[in-house]
């Protein structure tokens, strides 16, 4: 609805190690022009700069059910971009960065969190995935609750039915 740019940071957490899993996912998540801020065989973090949409968000969605069981889980939050040293190299502020992996830290296997403030961007701007959010408050492994939305899994079609998109 809106040409909205976003700065979305994200995390993906693998249920347990599996590069494989997290290669394809930073493949994935560099073809939508997002950088890595690190990567190993359990997790990636990642960040898109000036992102006009949330094409980050519904890759995570489809990743995460990809697999039976579900391997990955997913956070993701608005980053503030900030200038980093003397060569004004860009960089993800470092709450943004935390908040996406203290939501997938938190997030079940196939789940896919959104950071309360990314959330009510997303809704303001009418941008998808804005009419599957869900809100709730979870804890974090450390002990914290957070507040976020679950990115609800898209709805079946009934027989006769146009198919979500």
């Amino acid at each position: 609805m809106t040409n909205a740019s976003f700065h979305i940071v994200g995390c993906a957490i693998a249920a347990q190690p599996d590069a494989a899993a997290i290669d394809e996912c930073v493949e994935w998540t560099r073809r939508y022009g997002a950088e890595i801020l690190a990567q190993d065989e359990r997790q990636a973090v990642f960040v898109q700069f000036d992102a006009i949409g949330a094409q980050l968000i519904l890759f995570g969605c489809r990743t995460a059910l990809a697999r039976k069981p579900p391997l990955l889980r997913f956070g993701f939050a608005s980053a503030v971009k900030e200038a980093a040293g003397a060569g004004g190299q860009l960089r993800a502020g470092e709450r943004g960065v935390l908040q996406a992996c203290d939501l997938a830290a938190g997030a079940q296997p196939g789940q896919v969190l959104v950071s309360s403030q990314l959330g009510s961007l997303l809704q303001l701007a009418q941008i998808e995935p804005f009419e599957r959010l869900r809100q709730m408050r979870l804890p974090l492994p450390d002990g914290r609750m957070a507040s976020a939305y679950e990115v609800e899994p898209r709805r079946a079609a009934a027989a006769g039915e146009q198919p979500a998109v």
